[in-house]
């Protein structure tokens, strides 16, 4: 029984980590893609990370959800298990452990969209325009000279 669960564990942690390498070698031919057209990576213009506050917001939506369901078992339960002030227990683990990951989160999206490395607003819009208009000459370039 122990050697069928250990061999499930290791297959889908093979798949797990097989589909990160996957993801990294997609993201190494899109780099030599861009190379070979001549274009540096860092040119383009980054629009963010929203799947980190899509991620966040849906996590911190469900573990609200299962917070305000839950809440009410301090109610059903014998007296010895709801002493606590406001009827919180460790029956509302479920639900506080997604909404803090979720807020964690959207705390970070927040944070890595503030911080910029440091570069003040009026200079990345400089800098997203330089990019723009580099590629817009890249462009003029590649149709000017056949390949």
């Amino acid at each position: 029984m122990f050697s069928n669960i250990a061999v499930i564990f290791l297959i889908s942690l093979a798949f797990f980590f097989g589909f990160i390498v996957f993801l990294r070698y997609l993201h190494h031919k899109e780099r030599m893609a861009l190379i070979a057209r001549g274009i540096h990576p860092h040119q383009i213009p980054n629009r963010g990370n929203r799947g980190l506050l899509r991620a966040g917001l849906i996590t911190g939506m469900v573990g609200l959800a299962l917070t305000i369901g839950l809440y009410p078992l301090g109610f059903l339960l014998p007296p010895a298990f709801t002493a606590t002030p406001f009827h919180l227990g460790p029956w509302l683990l479920p639900g506080l452990i997604p909404l803090s990951v979720g807020a964690a989160l959207v705390v970070s999206y927040y944070l890595e969209a503030g911080s910029a490395n440091g570069v003040s607003q009026e200079q990345e819009q400089k800098q997203e325009n330089n990019n723009i208009s580099s590629l817009q000459e890249h462009r003029k370039r590649e149709r000017k000279e056949p390949r």
